[in-house]
């Protein structure tokens, strides 16, 4: 279900990407003032300066690029547990492809700070999932 709120929530900010920004920047201000808060002097230079790359970074067509690389992520991933549901083998595939997908795209063609959040957002969870996924391929046709 998450998936498809994902595909959701990605073809807004590919449509609308001033909206998007505008709730990343908010997000990452409030964000920003809560650790300055809880943190000591070359922590809060450190994060100043991680903030401070982010919010540069943040254009329209990084979202953009960031919002189709979701996309792409999402269905691929999508698609593949679905295959994986019906037993077939095919889908692990198709689920690694898109995770793959994923964490090359978004270091290459977003970069920098933001790419590599971007990257850890798709690929925590998505990576222990592989090993799960795996461990269950002898099941599969």
């Amino acid at each position: 279900m998450s998936s498809v709120s994902g595909l959701w929530t990605q073809s807004d900010r590919l449509w609308n990407p001033g909206v998007a920004i505008d709730q990343i920047q908010q997000y990452f201000g409030e964000l920003q003032e809560s650790m300055e808060a809880q943190s000591n002097e070359a922590n809060a230079k450190f994060m100043d300066d991680l903030f401070d790359s982010v919010q540069t970074q943040m254009t329209a067509d990084v979202i953009r690029i960031s919002a189709i690389i979701m996309l792409i992520y999402e269905s691929l991933t999508l698609f593949g547990a679905y295959l994986m549901w019906g037993l077939q083998k095919r889908g692990f595939y198709y689920y690694v492809a898109g995770v793959g997908i994923a964490i090359v795209a978004s270091l290459l063609l977003i970069g920098g700070w933001l790419g590599f959040m971007t990257m850890l957002g798709e690929a925590f969870f998505s990576i222990i999932f592989i090993f799960l996924y795996r461990s269950q391929l002898k099941y599969m046709v």
